[in-house]
């Protein structure tokens, strides 16, 4: 029964993941490029990656150290904390989303940077208060808000239309999300009071949040490296290339928070039952990739007409590096639940290094395809790394 219920809730996550992905993929930002040209919508692409990457670490973290430690909370009847990261949360990331917009755009109104603060904060607060469905596995509510979500962005994409701010798409999405998880939880009524937990709680959320940092940054590092690397028409060409194996990512990896709810409630897992479920992910991703590679073609020719030839030439292998890090996200879950948290820290670390060490040498060699190159080379040293990991540290526990 319970295996019944962990499929049929990861189903329903994926489906609730999948909805808003493809309102954004293939209607909301395709009307964005049209509208705005290669050049301007690399910048868009270049800003939306600033925002997730100061608001979504934030945001994750909170609602991860939340999932593993409520019981503790309720077990010795302590309410606080939470809301007083989060407000921290809020500013710093307000903080970050300033420094780092005024690195990359040197002029920038005062109303675009009120725009993309106002994002950030409402991606954290969202990011966050969902942990809510996550905690009583309600992932039917997490199914509903999406589609609020998702209608969001619509409703978003035809005020662009008509006033030619890209923000309103997120702005409206994120707030009509934010209307309906409010609706349906009491975590933002919580007293702002430090509890005994506190210590522990913030010392375990700011490492988690350097791992997911590290980690969120080098999923959109490479936006951020082509675009004062050789500008924001590269940025188009590379993120339309990938598109569809970001599709891929996404809609798997919603497994990895129904998998951490459920293994929050559990002591141990085999190391058989863990090879097993990784042998099952290297089967969907192989079937996968060819899926990908041929719908790709039609698709991204239809959807970006205008750079579709330079994007098709990089498809192999951004395909292939979306599968490597998908495999990759749904090993995370057992690390981070079994293994000491400070893991999280080391295979972030290494993974940076060699990211940026591989895609600045290949882009050298070969040019963006050599980019592409390296990104996939990092992300398979980061599979073997976190496989070596979680098969090492088990054995040993047994011992």
């Amino acid at each position: 029964m319970a295996k019944k219920k962990f499929i049929y809730d990861s189903i329903l996550n994926i489906i609730a993941t999948t909805f808003p992905l493809i309102i954004l993929q293939f209607v909301t930002l395709p009307i964005v490029a049209s509208t705005l040209g290669d050049q301007r919508y690399g910048s868009v692409i270049t800003l939306i990656s600033l925002f997730t990457i100061v608001s979504l670490p934030f945001g994750n973290v909170l609602n991860n150290i939340r999932l593993l430690t409520d019981d503790e909370y309720d077990r010795d009847g302590f309410s606080g904390d939470f809301n007083i990261l989060l407000l921290i949360s809020i500013l710093i990331s307000s903080i970050l989303m300033i420094i780092a917009i005024n690195y990359y755009y040197e002029a920038f109104s005062i109303i675009n940077m009120i725009l993309m603060i106002t994002i950030s904060s409402l991606s954290l607060l969202k990011e966050y208060l969902i942990v809510t469905f996550r905690l009583i596995l309600n992932f039917k509510g997490i199914l509903i808000n999406n589609i609020f979500l998702a209608i969001g962005y619509l409703i978003g994409t035809f005020i662009f239309y008509l006033t030619n701010y890209w923000e309103s798409i997120y702005i409206v999405g994120l707030g009509s999300s934010l209307i309906y998880i409010i609706k349906n939880t009491k975590l933002h009524k919580e007293p702002l009071k430090v509890t005994p937990f506190f210590k522990r709680t913030t010392y375990k959320s700011f490492i988690l949040f350097c791992s997911g940092f590290l980690k969120t940054a080098l999923s959109h590092a490479d936006k951020l490296l082509l675009f004062p690397l050789v500008g924001a028409r590269a940025v188009s060409v590379y993120y339309t290339a990938s598109i569809f194996g970001r599709v891929f990512s996404v809609i798997i990896t919603p497994i990895n928070s129904v998998m951490l709810s459920y293994l929050s409630k559990m002591n141990k897992f085999k190391t058989s039952r863990f090879l097993h479920i990784i042998g099952v992910l290297f089967i969907i991703g192989s079937f996968g990739y060819f899926v990908i590679v041929i719908a790709s073609h039609p698709l991204i020719t239809f959807l970006y007409p205008k750079w579709a030839g330079d994007s098709l030439e990089l498809i192999y292998i951004t395909t292939a590096t979306a599968i490597i890090s998908v495999i990759s996200s749904v090993l995370n879950p057992f690390i981070l639940k079994f293994y000491n948290i400070n893991w999280q820290i080391l295979i972030a670390s290494v993974n940076l290094i060699l990211y940026i060490s591989f895609a600045i040498l290949f882009y050298n060699l070969y040019g963006l395809f050599g980019f592409c190159l390296g990104i996939l080379f990092a992300n398979i040293a980061k599979l073997i790394l976190m496989l070596s990991i979680f098969i090492f540290n088990n054995k040993k526990s047994k011992q």
